[in-house]
């Protein structure tokens, strides 16, 4: 028994499951993980191996070189880029995007396993190397800890109090703490003391360690019992510093207090800080657990800090950065609209065109399929967030397909005055294999993005799920509720009534006529119209990923390398008064020395650079952005002409750093500079483009002072002890450790100085193996201020810097480089040197590249179903020189509208082909089945299309005008445009072209239509 057959006769069965599912939906929703956007794995790791007093060549060559070696004879590796400073190596390993998120902490593992084993080969005093498998993790909530009047301490403690609390909140995974300054205690002595008082700088760093050391003084033996010795003695509060005794050469002891100021203070040069609304403020981050609710982790963490603030002291508030499950709530609500909008708009066309009863009909089965489809999404895990929302609105025209052919066939059969139990049967008996082939098809031409390896196609892998879901779904559904429901409801038409005696069957008759009699006149207009629509195509814009429409964007503040924090600092609390001053704007933050915690997929934290700072502005109106940005790029040019800003807007998906980047790369620093001075000259000259840089940044001034071995060891000063002189009088070295609570604060001894000029450093005091101090002038040879890289970036072992820009407003990325890119590549290159594009043209050029991988085995199966479908190559053939004429209607309105070709917009294209290949083979397999029962092949083309043409043109519709509501969505409207305008024309490939088509390839005559 066939399952219409047993569905019709077990109705009761069908009703209840009906029932369930409809049930099951609405408990899904309500449990199912929701997410602005879809979780994708940023698959990189970071290696950072310290190697204090190195400069960046020296960290390259002899740590990043090891560490790089290290990481690329690991598995799955699939670019390495690295960044040498002075005194650090960080490396970062990316692994092949074809690992899937449960395989990356295994290769994670196996890293850390290659990257120890090479901690021998460092050079001594570098290291230990630590592997950073984190860094990928976002903290979706990000809040700003404030209190006026209360210090950076003050603060740091309040946070830790809120972390603590706040890791018990159900789902919350990590929590990081941003903006905290560590504290010292300084003991300074200014060197004319020391040397009046003929105290060695040693003497005062042997009793700060030894006094604070931890001794181990045994135990003593009784006759039942062993008594462990302890030895108290280390610093339980300042004073106990300040009173501890110093001998002079001569014995003569001191209290430090007496001889030194003894300071609380923060560490020097300062570490990055943070502001909210020009306040000092204490960054906590919160990560998600995997697969978490994150608007349920939200509420859970909001109810939380509501609760632990009230027991806080006045004045300390807690501000919103970013807090993902308000713009979740906000992106879902916008989508649940949209998604209700498609749902009516779809029931609308239905009412309309197919009468009240069968629309009713055709409708129960959208709404079962919709839920059926969140319930299985439950099942498996699959989120609702931009991706799969945007699925159930792109497949809920094609929902609908089956259920339509299935239905007008019952209404056919009743019109026709045929059995109510064969009306009813028989359509989805003779369509089941066509349609089941052809959903089949509609969902593998979206299995492409499941499958690619790339950043873009596991962001947008639910895509392809939701759809599959939904149209198999669907089709079951045509199979067994349809039939039920419309044995049930539909009402017997008057007997003998024309079935396609509408006006609208006798125009397509008219149109149908003449261009079969002039099918070759039409095939010829469609080759023209085909090659002008290409011609058009060139002209439209070329994007990868929409911007997004968050209200909300960031400043990446940058002076010139070698700036002080404290410079930086000062510039962005003038562009922070400006900020309060600007309506529009909500509210601000910023963050100085660094970037902030990774809070959104896209957005790469900034390493720690004293001349960087990044500000995130909250706005009333993401559509007020495009007006703001302008104004303050203006402002802050003309304010700060020394710097560097980057304005950013967040996009809907990966992200490149600029949206133009040409990477050389070779071994001669000097060579890459001028190389890469070449390209931004290049860049400069073009006026659509700006923010114009490198990535290796301005060189900086270096004081070298080179040391005498003679003068040296004459005056019994070592090289150590000259850094150590440096150290104290500039920086102030660490001696020791005052514990306080679980927190370990470092003793710093710094010599104080008048001279404070790098032209007077010759006079610093040095303490060497004597009593008496040296002048550091008469130990060294010379002392040159010389220029040196800061920054030595590297990328796959290769020494590489990368030219960058953005585009102007309203440029897009194709059509910059495409100006560029002949006088960039034009640049003469040396033997050995290379380059290479990088930016948004790599990201969409792997995007592309990773769904068009398996395009031709997609070709492959959809070829094998046509052929299985039609057990002939004719069919298949027709179907196949359909497909090229598809991109006519997708040119046209991407032209028209002037929305750009991104990958989006070629997943529309990719589902266009489905829908297309879909409605012919419901055409075809009619024409075949009415010749196969004996009709004139002539009359057959015809009564099938006319037979087909109200499916057609209604699976067409319900899907053309269901993509109305993502029109206004940034991420979407290209995809919307392309599916709107494309199907469109596909429509009439399908009605007009393929019964052309299908009597030339079967040499049918028709001369006399």
């Amino acid at each position: 028994m066939k399952l219409p057959e047993y569905s019709i006769k077990y109705k009761a069965v069908v009703i209840f499951t009906m029932v369930m599912l409809f049930g099951g939906g609405i408990f899904a929703y309500f449990k199912m993980g929701k997410l602005e956007d879809p979780v994708f794995t940023i698959k990189t790791a970071v290696i950072v191996t310290p190697w204090p007093g190195a400069s960046p060549h020296e960290v390259e060559q002899q740590v990043t070189d090891v560490i790089e070696k290290a990481a690329q004879s690991s598995d799955q590796v699939d670019n390495i880029h690295s960044i040498s400073q002075a005194g650090l190596s960080i490396v970062y390993v990316d692994l092949n995007e074809k690992n899937r998120t449960a395989q990356v902490q295994q290769l994670w593992d196996m890293l850390r396993r290659k990257v120890n084993g090479v901690q021998g080969n460092l050079p001594r005093g570098a290291g230990p190397s630590q592997v950073m498998d984190d860094y990928a993790d976002v903290y979706g909530i990000f809040l700003a800890l404030t209190g006026d009047g209360y210090t950076n301490a003050a603060l740091k403690k309040y946070a830790d109090y809120l972390k603590r609390e706040l890791l018990l909140v159900p789902d919350v995974s990590k929590i990081q703490i941003f903006g905290s300054q560590t504290q010292a205690v300084y003991v300074e002595i200014s060197k004319s003391r020391l040397a009046d008082l003929g105290i060695h700088p040693g003497r005062i760093t042997k009793a700060l360690s030894g006094q604070n050391r931890m001794l181990d003084a045994g135990g003593v033996e009784t006759d039942v019992r062993r008594i462990r010795v302890a030895t108290p003695g280390d610093f339980k509060s300042i004073h106990e510093i300040e009173n501890l005794v110093i001998q002079s050469g001569d014995k003569e002891s001191f209290l430090l207090k007496d001889i030194a100021t003894i300071k609380r203070d923060y560490v020097k040069p300062a570490q990055p800080t943070m502001r909210f609304n020009g306040n000092p403020a204490m960054g906590i981050a919160i990560s998600a657990s995997t697969g978490a609710n994150v608007v349920t982790m939200g509420d859970a963490v909001q109810k939380r800090t509501d609760e632990l603030m009230a027991d806080l002291p006045v004045g300390i508030n807690l501000e919103e950065v970013y807090f993902q499950s308000e713009f979740v709530k906000g992106a879902i609500k916008s989508f649940i609209v949209n998604l209700l909008e498609s749902v009516a708009i779809v029931i609308g066309v239905l009412l309309l065109t197919m009468g009240i009863r069968s629309g009713l009909l055709i409708a129960s089965g959208l709404v079962l399929s919709i839920m059926g489809t969140l319930v299985i999404m439950l099942a498996f895990g699959i989120n609702l967030q931009r991706i799969s929302l945007a699925a159930l609105i792109l497949v809920m025209g094609m929902i609908v397909d089956n259920s339509i052919v299935v239905t007008d066939g019952s209404l056919v059969n009743l019109q026709k005055g045929k059995n109510r139990f064969f009306s009813m049967v028989s359509p989805a008996v003779e369509t089941a294999w066509p349609l089941l082939g052809a959903t089949l098809i509609a969902c593998l031409a979206f299995l492409p993005i499941y499958l690619a390896p790339t950043p873009s196609g596991e962001y947008c892998a639910s895509l392809f799920q939701v759809v599959a879901i939904a149209l198999l779904l669907s089709w079951v559904l045509a199979m067994c509720q349809a039939p039920v429901f419309n044995h049930i409801l539909l009402k017997t038409n008057k007997k003998g009534k024309d079935p396609h005696g509408g006006w609208v069957y006798k125009i397509y008759a008219i149109g149908l006529g003449v261009s079969l009699k002039y099918r070759k006149s039409v095939l010829s207009l469609l080759v023209v119209v085909m090659a002008a629509s290409g011609i058009a195509f060139n002209y439209v814009p070329k994007m990868f990923f929409a911007d997004s429409d968050k209200a909300q964007f960031f400043i990446n503040y940058w002076l010139p390398q070698g700036a002080k924090i404290e410079t930086v600092s000062r510039d962005i609390k003038i562009i922070e008064t400006h900020l309060g001053q600007i309506p529009e704007i909500k509210n601000f933050a910023a963050t100085i020395g660094a970037g902030g915690p990774r809070y959104i997929t896209s957005i790469s934290p900034e390493v720690e650079n004293p001349a960087y700072g990044q500000l995130i502005i909250n706005v009333f109106d993401y559509k007020k952005i495009k007006e703001l940005i302008p104004a303050l790029e203006s402002w802050i040019a003309q304010k700060f002409p020394e710097s560097d800003p980057q304005f950013s807007v967040y996009i809907n998906g990966p992200r490149a750093d600029f949206k133009v980047e040409a990477r050389f790369s070779g071994p001669d620093p000097l060579v890459l500079r001028q190389l890469s001075q070449r390209a931004k000259d290049i860049m400069e000259n073009n006026p659509r483009a700006k923010n114009i840089r490198d990535n290796w940044r301005q060189r900086v001034q270096v004081y070298t002072p080179s040391y005498s071995q003679n003068k040296g060891r004459k005056a019994g000063v070592e090289r150590e002890h000259l850094a150590q002189a440096m150290k104290q009088i500039n920086d102030g070295m660490p001696v020791s450790y005052y514990r306080e609570e679980e927190n370990k604060i470092p003793v710093c001894l710094k010599i104080s100085s008048q001279n404070t000029e790098v032209t007077d450093l010759k006079s610093t005091p040095l303490w060497g193996a004597g009593p008496e101090s040296v002048p550091l002038g008469q130990v060294i040879s010379s002392a040159n201020i010389t220029w040196e890289d800061p920054l030595v970036r590297r990328y796959n072992r290769r020494r590489a810097i990368t030219a960058q820009c953005d585009t102007t407003s309203g440029v897009t990325s194709d059509s910059l480089l495409n100006e560029l890119r002949p006088l960039i590549e034009a640049i003469p290159l040396s033997r050995g040197y290379m380059l290479e594009w990088d930016g948004e043209y790599d990201l969409s050029k792997t995007g592309n590249e990773g769904v068009q991988k398996f395009f031709p085995l997609i070709v492959l199966l959809i070829a094998f179903i046509l052929v299985t479908l039609f057990n002939g190559f004719k069919q298949p053939m027709i179907i196949g020189l359909l497909i090229p004429f598809a991109v006519v209607g997708m040119a046209l309105g991407l032209f028209v509208t002037g929305e750009a070709f991104g990958f989006l917009a070629l997943l529309g294209a990719y589902s266009l082909i489905g829908m297309l290949i879909k409605n012919a083979v419901v055409l075809l397999d009619q024409i075949d089945l009415e010749i196969r029962e004996g009709k004139d092949s002539l009359e057959a083309v015809k009564d099938s299309c006319m037979n087909r043409m109200r499916p057609v043109m209604m699976a067409s519709a319900t899907t053309i005008l269901g993509m109305l509501p993502l029109l206004p969505d940034p991420m979407f409207s290209s995809m919307a445009v392309t599916i709107m305008f494309g199907l469109t024309f596909a429509t009439l490939l399908t009605l007009i072209v393929t019964p052309v088509l299908y009597t030339l390839f079967f040499r049918i005559k028709t001369v006399s239509v």
